[in-house]
Order: structure tokens, then sequence, then C-alpha cells
């Protein structure tokens, strides 16, 4: 019985630390984190990437832009995945609705894979997804017919 715990807490620690291989545990302690400390979540996605992490400036910009519209949009309700699109076998695209009171934000990880390890490559964020809304909606009444 010792022996199993053993290897099931091997594992278990085993994943826990290697776990980067997947974005999905990078983007859950990103939001989990985020819930918690907006700030605290970009330093820990931000930092996956060394390069990222040397534009100290770009990162507080981030930081302060999103602390700005926080203040705006009420309380943080929560986030759901629009779309995670994998290209290839080293970029993935990870689209997420930021949820408020007010409004959404969206935000979109771009993430790279050059050996075995997950990273940010790229980050984005905006407001405009009401934009969006309205190029979809025209389109699918154009193709209704």
């Amino acid at each position: 019985m010792k022996k199993t715990f053993l290897v099931l807490s091997l594992i278990l620690l085993t994943t826990i630390t290697y776990g980067q291989n997947s974005t999905d545990v990078l983007t859950a302690e990103f939001f989990k984190k985020y819930e918690q400390n907006s700030d605290a979540a970009f330093d820990f996605i931000f930092g996956t990437n060394k390069w990222m992490v040397e534009n100290k400036d770009g990162i507080d910009s981030v930081k302060f832009k999103i602390r700005e519209y926080a203040a705006l949009m009420g309380e943080y309700i929560g986030f759901e995945r629009l779309s995670d699109k994998p290209l290839g076998e080293s970029l993935k695209v990870s689209v997420y609705l930021i949820k408020y009171e007010r409004q959404p934000l969206r935000f979109i990880f771009k993430y790279y894979k050059a050996k075995d390890t997950w990273m940010l490559y790229n980050f984005k964020f905006d407001e405009s997804i009401d934009d969006d809304l309205d190029e979809i909606m025209k389109y699918n009444y154009l193709n209704e017919n």
C-alpha cells in the first residue's frame, strides 16, 4: 500500500512540476492567480518566457491597463474559453472571455513550444468584442439564404 501511495505521489508531483507541457495548465494557473491579484497572474504568465521578462516596461504597461479596465468594469465574475486552436505542434492560440459586471474583456494568449516546454509567445487584450459580434452576425445573415 505504501509503495502504491509513493508511486502515485511521485506521478502527481511530476505532473505538477512539469505540467507546463500543457498550455491548459499555464492558463489555469494564470486565472487562479488573476482571481486574487492580476499583477501576480501577469508576472506568472510572462515569466514563462525569459525574453518577455526582460521587457519590464511592457509588462508594467499591460498590468496598469488591466487595472484601469478592471476599475471601470466592476466586479470580476470569471472567465470562459471562447477558442483554443493548435497551429501545428508548436503553436497554440487560446481566446478567453473575461467576465466583469459591466462588460467583458477578451484575452488572447499565443503559446509557443520550441523544444519541450510551452511558453507565452504573445498576449493581447481588448474590449472590442462587440465589433466581432457584429461581423459574425453579418456573416451569418448573409449566409442564411
